[in-house]
């Protein structure tokens, strides 16, 4: 029998991964804050409710992909929330990206129910999510993850298993400092370049032919060519997921000098407007300071 999903989260993420599911043939009860989110999977054949507790109350699996961690811990433990429903056996699997610490709390909470917890923060932008092509990385019982993986084979390519409770977010948060410092310096490249008069297409050659060349940047460079930021994961997530992870690495005595500083430019990237854009926009605090753009023709 077909598992049944209770879905919490539809933004940038979670209404495709949602809509991955529906067209799979799983059952699922959708909710959100802003209802009018909803309505693409009403169409599609999910029923729409009007509270975490509700989505929860039917299923075999609930998914949660929100902005932070006081949005998972309302979503499951305020008024409405997944703990006032969830039956004894269920499967929480929690894709936002949050604070390993508070992550575990909740684990607990909902054990106090006999029910599951996985943390499982994803990457792979909206893109893949639509695709279904999603990176999941996995902190729980092993035992949990084999119940839910029918679920999660709809959503993703790849399903790494990290170890205990907290490991899913210790590896997304550690793969985002890396992702955030690879662009942010990018940026700080380019705009050197451009105010010494180099094209932006040229030093694109030059990096795509040596070993400064990554992935990331191939897929980034042309959208910040043309200033286009339309936003595959917003500038304050990252941020947000930065200050996450300088908060694991104090409490486990580790030292990020460098992310600390790269914190630093998203914040005041941030600061002035670009929080709602694309995170590559990172660039546009530095083009204003130093009074070039780069761009192609």
């Amino acid at each position: 029998m077909s598992q049944s999903i209770g879905f919490v989260g539809l933004g940038l993420m979670g209404q495709p991964m949602a809509l991955n599911l529906v067209q799979a043939g799983f059952k699922v009860a959708v909710f959100n804050r802003t209802a009018s989110k909803a309505e693409p999977l009403a169409q599609a054949g999910a029923t729409v409710v009007a509270s975490p507790a509700e989505a929860a109350r039917d299923a075999d699996v609930v998914m949660i992909i929100v902005t932070d961690s006081a949005a998972v811990e309302e979503v499951v433990t305020g008024k409405g929330g997944v703990l006032e429903t969830i039956r004894p056996g269920a499967i929480v699997v929690d894709s936002s990206t949050i604070s390993p610490t508070v992550s575990r709390r909740l684990a607990r909470k909902v054990a106090g129910q006999q029910a599951s917890w996985l943390d499982a923060p994803v990457t792979g932008s909206k893109h893949g999510a639509a695709k279904g092509e999603l990176t999941f990385m996995i902190g729980g019982d092993r035992e949990a993850l084999d119940r839910v993986m029918p679920v999660l084979r709809v959503l993703g390519k790849k399903h790494i298993y990290c170890g205990q409770h907290g490991s899913g977010l210790g590896a997304k948060l550690a793969q985002n400092v890396i992702q955030a410092t690879m662009v942010e310096i990018f940026s700080e490249g380019f705009v050197m370049a451009a105010k010494a008069g180099v094209r932006p297409e040229a030093l694109f050659e030059v990096i795509q032919g040596s070993l400064a060349r990554s992935a990331l940047i191939d897929f980034k460079a042309p959208f910040i060519f043309k200033g286009d930021f339309t936003p595959y994961f917003a500038l304050k997530l990252m941020h947000k997921d930065l200050q996450l992870a300088m908060e694991n690495a104090y409490a486990q005595s580790v030292p990020m000098p460098a992310a600390a500083a790269v914190k630093e430019v998203y914040g005041a990237a941030k600061a002035r407007g670009a929080g709602e854009l694309d995170y590559a926009a990172v660039i546009t605090f530095l083009e204003d300071v130093a009074g070039v753009k780069v761009r192609t023709e």
